[in-house]
């Protein structure tokens, strides 16, 4: 099982949370992105080449920044949602409102039934690659992704 809380917690899927400072309206939170960012925060927009100012820190060489962008809180669930997924988990379930726990093949099912009995009254939505095109869905009509 893996947890996302907190932006700290997105900088392993290439989303480095930086500061609120840079925010005029002390609302949003500047990050740095990685290749692995971008392509995730693309997904979760459901944007093609998402245009991006300047990094303020290098990175790693193995893992550079490449741009940085700045998100609103309210963002920070659906981003969580689509790293977990991407990152393999079989399906994630939102727990308080705000705490993204991801179910990995792995788990067994014994300990996942488990953590649901347990935040019953917690859980709100449940996700997972249901659709009929990974995330996205087939047009009936046309047979075009959308």
């Amino acid at each position: 099982m893996k947890r996302i809380s907190c932006w700290e917690d997105l900088s392993e899927h290439g989303v480095i949370a930086l500061t609120g400072e840079a925010c005029g309206l002390s609302y949003r939170i500047l990050c740095d992105v990685t290749a692995r960012g971008k392509q995730l925060l693309e997904k979760v927009l459901g944007a093609r080449d998402l245009g991006m100012h300047e990094s303020w820190n290098r990175g790693t060489e193995g893992h550079p920044h490449i741009g940085c962008v700045m998100l609103v809180p309210e963002v920070l669930t659906a981003v969580a949602v689509f790293a977990l997924l991407d990152d393999g988990c079989r399906e994630v379930w939102t727990v308080n409102g705000h705490d993204v726990f991801g179910f990995e093949p792995r788990d067994d099912q014994q300990s996942v039934d488990c953590f649901k009995r347990v935040y019953a009254e917690q859980l709100g939505r449940r996700f997972g690659h249901f659709g009929t095109a990974g995330d996205r869905n087939v047009h009936v009509m046309t047979g075009r992704i959308h």
